[in-house]
């Protein structure tokens, strides 16, 4: 099941949020920003918990920490 729109822009928004009130800035590609936060939403369907896409999570998240 793939993510729906509105919880991949209300997801972005949120990172966005946390992110900049930590002193970060997200990606500023807005394609490559949301296929990530796109992946984070699937894997989340996946493995129930937001393993980063950029690699490949074995399904526990201790061992994806």
């Amino acid at each position: 099941m793939k993510p729906e729109e509105s919880e991949i822009h209300q997801t972005r928004e949120r990172l966005r949020r946390e992110a900049e009130s930590g002193g970060y800035h997200l990606n500023p590609d807005p394609q490559f920003t949301l296929g990530l936060v796109k992946g984070l939403l699937t894997n989340q369907r996946r493995y129930g918990y937001r393993a980063c896409p950029c690699r490949l999570a074995s399904g526990s998240k201790d061992e994806d920490l």
